[in-house]
């Protein structure tokens, strides 16, 4: 049995090590050639990434309500896409602004979008994942006449008033979700294969799918109190005003 100082060290490594994973990806994420040429090298990986051939690029900081918002569209279709999604990173919105490709960036408030995080994520610091919010958002700030922003509340409450944003924005044609409850049911379906086909299981998870669940509700709760730390709470303001200028650029805090 591992002593309590050994394990408390074990859990410190471990957050130091997602910390490192995540301050590298703010790095790389904001530069194309090196993060797109390094993706590249892994083939699983290779359909997620932007291409000219992209029809729509679906990107948000995680649990951001991404793989519902691409399940949705893609079962609004009712066709093969050509989507690019879940990397997380700046320079995936950055290229696909450039290539005048439609786009919508996820967004949800910080608070619960860095709890979410850290359930998923179990040995990322709440101080790492703040910072990461706060980055994402400001490096994707300057190219915001380029794509549509979606909240989450909007995504998965009326995800086809989002769709026809996107016509509108970008002269697509893409055929609006229909936000049933029989929909909704084959939306959360889909997304239960995605997250079994992304770990290569044959089940999903309560800590990685991407729905709500009393178990990753209870996890939230445990995981609460790390977002009290002082520094956490500044980043957090910090990060709250962040979510008001993306989602209404006209409305400044005092």
């Amino acid at each position: 049995m591992r002593s309590r100082k050994h394990s408390g060290n074990l859990i410190g490594c471990n957050h130091m090590q997602t910390d490192l994973r995540f301050a590298l990806r703010s790095v790389l994420g904001r530069s194309p050639a090196v993060y797109f040429g390094i993706q590249r090298l892994w083939p699983s990986r290779r359909h997620l990434l932007v291409t000219k051939d992209t029809e729509i690029v679906i990107e948000g900081y995680p649990r951001s309500a991404n793989t519902f918002a691409v399940a949705a569209f893609l079962l609004a279709q009712g066709r093969p896409v050509r989507i690019a999604h879940h990397l997380h990173v700046p320079v995936q919105i950055i290229q696909a602004v450039r290539w005048g490709i439609p786009t919508v960036v996820l967004i949800r408030k910080p608070e619960d979008a860095i709890l979410s995080s850290l359930v998923r994520r179990p040995y990322l610091s709440a101080e790492w994942a703040a910072r990461y919010y706060i980055l994402f958002y400001r490096t994707i700030a300057p190219y915001r006449e380029g794509f549509v922003v979606a909240p989450f509340e909007e995504v998965i409450h009326n995800f086809g008033q989002v769709i026809l944003r996107i016509n509108k924005r970008f002269g697509t044609t893409f055929v609006p979700f229909e936000h049933t409850d029989e929909n909704v049911q084959r939306v959360f379906a889909l997304v239960e294969e995605m997250d079994k086909a992304d770990r290569k299981s044959n089940a999903a998870t309560e800590t990685t799918v991407a729905r709500h669940s009393a178990t990753r509700q209870a996890l939230k709760e445990a995981r609460k109190q790390e977002l009290d730390q002082l520094s956490v709470r500044r980043l957090l303001d910090e990060a709250y005003g962040v979510y008001i200028e993306m989602v209404n650029p006209q409305s400044k805090r005092c």
